[in-house]
């Protein structure tokens, strides 16, 4: 087994060893991969943000100022309403 993986190995495994979950000699060699390569170092943090970027594009909306709710409100109640 050689040492030094190349980009397409360390980046098949760079989601394991995001979460940890590669055995300890896989871990270095995609450490070491990362160390002297920046375009992988890049993709990683890159793939690292990943999560962060979906909790904020996902995370529900601030409800609008009371103030707005009621405006809202008035205005569709005062559109509801029978004209003369």
């Amino acid at each position: 087994m050689k040492l030094m993986l190349s980009c397409r190995e360390a980046r098949e495994r760079l989601t394991d060893y995001a979460e940890g979950a590669l055995p300890v000699r896989e871990r270095i060699r995609v450490w070491l991969h990362l160390v002297i390569c920046s375009a992988c170092k890049a993709f990683y943090r890159g793939l690292r943000a990943v999560p962060g970027v979906a909790r904020f594009l996902l995370a529900p909306e601030d409800p609008p100022p009371t103030e707005a709710a009621q405006a809202l409100a008035s205005a569709l109640r005062h559109l509801s309403e029978p004209h003369s």
